[in-house]
């Protein structure tokens, strides 16, 4: 996959999922990239928003939540072992804040990565993921990505058609980019799965 996939849709794992580009382990490392599949995130990581961000509908600023509540919600995933620690990160600055917490997860030779940013609705942090508002189908030789439905959730998925790799980026409610990568997955149903066995809910109301 030549992309990103957090929505999933907002980010290595040594070890871990083959593509560590597409979830930054640090949240300094947000960079321009290519966008070939539509998933990865392509804003530029400036602390001022963009001119056409701050008509945005979010609300007004928030303070990030700390790493230690995110965390919380990267419980394992049936008959999945997480491995190594949780990766925690918090940036607070004058004009804006956001925090991210990161966990790798194994089962036979299949891995998974899950990833919780809190963009604290700080504008332009969302704008990678804008042209996922509505309908969005990318679909060629090489991977389909789509716009849909997790939980109840608006949601963006991706899988390569020719290695057993795909994405899911969830975005629970206005605040929060839930990013899924699988390496070994059968299909995009399994992550899908996966997806929903988390408590986005939870996430949503977490203030």
């Amino acid at each position: 996959m030549k992309y990103f996939l957090t929505l999933c849709l907002f980010l290595s794992i040594g070890s871990g999922c083959r593509r560590n580009d597409q979830l930054p382990s640090s949240l300094d490392s947000m960079r321009p990239s290519a966008d070939s599949a539509g998933m990865k995130p392509s804003a530029k990581d400036s602390v001022q928003p963009k001119a056409d961000s701050v008509r945005s509908d979010l609300p007004p600023m928030a303070k990030a939540i700390e790493p230690d509540r995110l965390s919380t919600f990267l419980s394992p995933p049936v008959g999945w072992a997480a491995q190594g620690e949780v990766q925690k990160e918090i940036q607070v600055r004058e004009n804006f804040n956001r925090s991210r917490v990161t966990e790798n997860f194994v089962v036979g030779t299949k891995k998974l990565k899950i990833q919780i940013d809190d963009f604290a609705y700080v504008p332009y942090l969302y704008d990678p993921w804008q042209k996922f508002k509505g309908m969005y189908l990318d679909d060629n030789n090489e991977e389909r990505t789509e716009t849909t439905t997790i939980a109840g959730y608006r949601a963006v998925q991706s899988m390569d058609k020719k290695e057993p790799h795909g994405e899911i980026t969830v975005f629970p409610g206005k605040r929060y980019v839930v990013s899924i990568v699988e390496d070994g997955a059968d299909n995009i149903n399994e992550i899908r799965r996966l997806a929903e066995s988390l408590n986005l809910k939870g996430l949503e109301t977490l203030q």
